[in-house]
């Protein structure tokens, strides 16, 4: 299987999720950097394409943001895989004609979801975004929180807002570029990131396992 990745920021890498896909699918990945991507550059062929998270909004006027919601447009239209993180579920949702705004809050740590159409989009999952996703009619909601979808697919595209590619050294990171004060126990979201590194091990797997499901890569 190729996998191709968009990393949108170096505080967003793959994580868990590309480690998962090389161990347990024998996945060969090339990771390409989202913001150096040209308006309408080819990308090199792949059986999934995985976008990730980052610190810009997917609402932000960045010439890079616009390529890469056109480009998300015809790999959905050309009915190609294509699993998107956070930031990378809001450009989704903007590339299928939903919409995405900020909520006024911020989601961050861990957090289970209420609302979800399966244990495995339950969590805990970390979660470190500030934005609300509406999806066009026709998209399958996976899992809603009180003020947002955390998980939708449309077609053969899937957005999660939530983070379980993240580990300890991605949750550190997240915490050093939070501003000061905003978060009430930084420290206690590490130590427990550090323990469900492993103790998730498990969940991660399923929900992973779940996610090639619902895109239909084998």
């Amino acid at each position: 299987m190729r996998v191709l990745v968009l990393e949108n920021s170096p505080l967003a890498p793959v994580g868990h999720f590309g480690a998962w896909l090389q161990a347990a699918r024998g996945a060969t990945l090339e990771t390409v950097a989202g913001p150096g991507l040209a308006a309408g550059a080819p990308l090199p062929e792949a059986d999934l394409l995985v976008t990730l998270g980052s610190p810009k909004a997917a609402y932000d006027s960045d010439a890079w943001i616009a390529a890469q919601r056109d480009l998300l447009a015809r790999w959905i239209a050309d009915g190609r895989a294509v699993i998107g993180i956070c930031f990378g579920a809001q450009m989704i949702a903007s590339a299928i004609g939903g919409s995405v705004s900020a909520i006024g809050r911020f989601h961050e740590g861990w957090m289970e979801t209420a609302e979800v159409t399966g244990p495995v989009w339950r969590g805990p999952w970390v979660r470190w975004h500030g934005d609300h996703v509406a999806v066009p009619e026709g998209t399958e909601v996976l899992a809603r929180s009180e003020d947002t979808i955390q998980a939708f697919r449309h077609r053969r595209a899937l957005g999660v807002q939530f983070h379980p590619e993240a580990n300890a050294g991605c949750v550190a990171d997240w915490i050093g570029f939070t501003p000061a004060g905003r978060l009430a126990d930084p420290e206690a979201i590490l130590a427990v990131t550090r323990e469900r590194d492993a103790s998730l091990a498990g969940q991660r797997e399923a929900l992973f396992a779940e996610m090639l499901r619902l895109v239909d890569v084998h």
